[in-house]
């Protein structure tokens, strides 16, 4: 009888804990004095100052940002030259086929590969010319993949509609 009653009064104080927790913790507020949304502002932040060191220090900004860089983008081909886990040895390949032809050439990271891809061609002939004239060069694993180019260095005109 004693533990029935010590469990009973137990149980007691809790409800009555909980009872006003609830009320208390249950009341209306007013959603409008915590947050306006008509009298909320943006605040502009304060940009920072860009230093450009590679510019020359008569070059604005102003005429950097008027210059047209929109790149349009097509389907063509590329000549994959290879793929390597290292990113120094595509670099490096890149660099040397930077100086050796009038292609461009590409580092495409691709997971977990580094790709060293050359040209920009509309027509397939012209990637297979490209081909084999990187497998002369001694590059025998060189092959044509068809992959998004950027037609502005192939020459190719852009109509607009």
């Amino acid at each position: 009888m004693m533990i029935s009653h010590r469990i009973h009064r137990g149980f007691i104080k809790y409800l009555l804990f909980f009872g006003i927790m609830t009320i208390g913790l249950c009341q209306e507020t007013d959603l409008k004095k915590i947050f306006d949304p008509n009298e909320h502002r943006d605040v502009q932040p304060k940009w920072p100052v860009i230093i450009n060191n590679v510019l020359p220090s008569d070059t604005g900004i102003d005429s950097i940002l008027a210059v047209n860089t929109v790149h349009w983008v097509t389907d063509g081909f590329r000549v994959q030259v290879i793929a390597s886990k290292s990113m120094t040895k595509a670099d490096s390949l890149s660099t040397l086929l930077n100086a050796t032809l009038t292609d461009s050439v590409y580092v495409v990271y691709e997971t977990p590969n580094y790709k060293v891809r050359v040209g920009d061609f509309v027509a397939r002939e012209d990637a297979d010319k490209m081909r084999q004239k990187l497998q002369n060069m001694g590059y025998l694993s060189a092959w044509v993949i068809r992959t998004r180019i950027t037609p502005q260095r192939t020459g190719m005109m852009i109509r607009s509609k």
